[in-house]
């Protein structure tokens, strides 16, 4: 059973056994709620919850349809609904995931997409309270409009003299 475990050891960073606790295989399709430690790969149909302080790994054919709470996640196949990572999540290549997505690191090859809402959270407080940010003068994008355009106001002073052409310049130099 030692090549299984190295069959997918590559796949995920937190692993450092390179030990899987559980693998439902392209094919498989499951309902109910999966509660494991340790390291768990789905390349199969999973609709339930997901709950694990371990790492979840989704292969390409994987499609996973509820609500995942795992510490790390790498997928490269498709989620529909929302993913708490409290440790980190890498969207591979093929990747596709439709809903929220809440975890304090984030990693995206090209190629992967995300149609849904993304919270990033520090997993620790920052050093600086946010009354002191308010002080400053710092945009503010709300996060329910964080499409809308910042508009900038230049100083009119670089924008507005218009530069000499270069024969004034010479009449000027006496050319």
């Amino acid at each position: 059973m030692k090549w299984f475990s190295k069959l997918f050891s590559d796949s995920s960073a937190d692993n450092s056994s390179g030990e899987l606790n559980a693998f439902l295989g392209a094919g498989t399709r499951f309902t109910g709620h999966l509660n494991f430690e340790g390291s768990v790969r789905i390349d199969g149909i999973f609709q339930g919850t997901i709950a694990s302080t371990g790492t979840l790994i989704l292969g390409r054919e994987a499609v996973i349809k509820g609500e995942i709470d795992v510490s790390s996640l790498n997928v490269n196949g498709s989620i529909i609904g929302t993913v708490h990572a409290t440790r980190h999540v890498h969207l591979h290549e093929n990747a596709v995931v439709d809903g929220l997505l809440v975890t304090p690191a984030l990693g995206m090859d090209e190629g992967a997409i995300v149609n849904g809402t993304i919270e990033m959270n520090r997993a620790t407080p920052t050093s600086e309270p946010a009354e002191a940010l308010d002080s400053q003068d710092v945009p503010y994008l709300p996060n329910a409009s964080a499409r809308t355009a910042i508009s900038i106001t230049m100083p009119e002073a670089c924008c507005t003299a218009p530069a000499p052409d270069d024969a004034q310049k010479q009449d000027e130099d006496g050319g």
